[in-house]
């Protein structure tokens, strides 16, 4: 099958967004091609997961067990993205912040957004796959910058497109000097952009321009997955875009972006016929991000912003795991899928507190416990979940991370570990002061709408029942194997 019909039921829920006449036929057709375009796709792609499918591989695509968990994760927070936005904007939409047009326009580019995100973890020609991931800054920019009105928000979509695209720039110039060390080493012209094909003929690159093209890649892609020092982006897009955005950035767009590196990272590999230069790249920068998550953690006073750089550090987390390969990048895999879900989670938990108390100042929120009853009890325990209390999912793949880290880098480890007590601590303490602090003073809180369970609670609960169920099974020795063989496809392409 060829899988550009994957695209179809993107294109069409854009085309109806746009040529919408009325709030009701956006919704309608942005939830049925979503969730029909969600459900093709998992299930297309849950075989290769389990290696019920081979993998495969042409001129264009290339669907391994690696990029079908991806094609999975991009496609389960996708659906329940776009179900949020549909409570989200529309309460947006109802109270007159954002027009009928800019509406249209949310709903339209996130299809587009969506669809590139897919492209960059499907196609096997690494031009297509750069084109994809800088598409996903174009359309993503127009979604952070939604609320023109407001000039914080401009702001952060001009730093975040003029941040990403540079670093995106330099991802470019990372992969054609892989395709010109290919060509200049005697592989076939029209092979020199196709990633299966680079790999392949990775020995034949000369060592000093591999290592010159993955630093301008690690650099440039780096920047969009949040890496310190290139993450300024980050916390500004996070704190201003609509939440649902917020969520699918922080839950799977920065581990395409990744995904991007690790692709690239093989062929730098397979050419020096050893990880440890790439390796020792991935634990500096991993190493480096959780520390400044842990100090700018201490300063927070958004919780959005709070959340942002939590994804600063678990991504700094998932880079340490993957340079402590091969047992490290299987923490790293699972580490991944259980921010995924966690991380989204607290996002769509953010969106609901924005709705209720129209500010994302954590000195402005008491007493939360009491007005969004719902709301508080599902975040308090996506906070748990995210700084890795058991039975959470992050648990097991931090407590994998950490028995490789304290064999091989015993002083980094337990600079890490301290690091992840400032996060719990930090996070606790803004959350705590949001859902249990009070003000004798305050009065008007008591005219707040009575709080009801939602289709977002719904979304949150399902997500946080998926962390739970994750906990137990990367405990078994099935989840074990089928990681293991996930993270071959990136460590030794098979």
């Amino acid at each position: 099958m060829n899988l550009i019909f994957f695209t179809i039921p993107f294109m069409l829920a854009f085309v109806f967004s746009l040529l919408a006449k009325k709030e009701k036929t956006v919704q309608l057709s942005s939830l049925f091609l979503s969730f029909l375009g969600g459900v093709i796709l998992i299930s297309y792609a849950m075989p290769f997961v389990f290696h019920l499918r081979e993998k495969m591989v042409d001129a264009w695509w290339a669907l391994d067990s690696f990029s079908a968990l991806m094609v999975i994760l991009i496609a389960v927070v996708y659906v329940f993205s776009l179900i949020a936005s549909v409570r989200y904007i529309g309460h947006e939409y109802a109270e007159k912040i954002i027009s009928f047009s800019q509406y249209k326009m949310y709903f339209a580019l996130f299809q587009l957004f969506a669809l590139c995100m897919i492209l960059v973890v499907l196609t096997n020609n690494s031009l297509i796959l750069w084109l994809s991931l800088e598409g996903t800054t174009l359309f993503s920019t127009f979604l952070v910058g939604l609320y023109r009105k407001n000039k914080t928000s401009i702001e952060a979509a001009w730093k975040y497109m003029i941040l990403c695209s540079t670093g995106i720039s330099l991802g470019l110039v990372g992969i054609l000097l892989f395709s010109y060390g290919a060509h200049v080493g005697g592989v076939a012209e029209d092979n020199i952009f196709l990633l299966n094909q680079l790999a392949q003929g990775a020995h034949l690159i000369p060592e000093n321009v591999v290592k010159l093209a993955f630093i301008f890649l690690f650099i440039g892609f780096g920047t969009k997955v949040g890496l310190a020092p290139m993450h300024t982006w980050l916390p500004d897009a996070h704190s201003k875009a609509p939440s649902p955005i917020s969520a699918i950035f922080s839950a799977v767009l920065l581990n395409v972006a990744l995904y991007a590196i690790l692709r690239f990272k093989f062929i730098a590999d397979s050419a020096f016929l050893d990880s440890n230069w790439t390796n020792h790249l991935f634990l500096t920068f991993g190493f480096i991000s959780i520390l400044l998550a842990a100090f700018m953690m201490l300063v927070q006073s958004n919780y959005k912003r709070m959340l942002a750089y939590s994804s600063v550090e678990h991504m700094g987390i998932i880079l340490f795991s993957l340079g402590l390969s091969p047992l490290g990048a299987v923490a790293g895999v699972m580490h991944m899928i259980g921010h995924t879900f966690t991380k989204s989670a607290l996002f769509f938990g953010a969106g609901e507190i924005l709705i209720k108390w129209k500010t994302t100042k954590v000195a402005k929120i008491k007493n939360m416990f009491k007005y969004s009853r719902y709301t508080s009890i599902l975040f308090i325990f996506g906070i748990v979940a995210i700084i890795a209390i058991p039975p959470s999912a992050l648990f097991v793949s931090e407590y994998g991370m950490f028995t490789q880290a304290i064999l091989l880098h015993p002083i980094v480890a337990i600079s890490i570990f301290v690091a992840f007590g400032i996060i719990a601590y930090a996070m606790l303490a803004l959350t705590i002061e949001m859902v249990f602090s009070t003000k004798d003073d305050d009065k008007t809180k008591t005219e707040m709408a009575k709080d009801y369970w939602n289709v977002t609670h719904t979304i949150i609960a399902i997500e946080l029942l998926a962390i739970l169920f994750l906990a137990f099974w990367f405990t078994t020795g099935n989840a074990f194997s089928v990681i293991s063989n996930i993270t071959k496809t990136f460590l030794y392409g098979k």
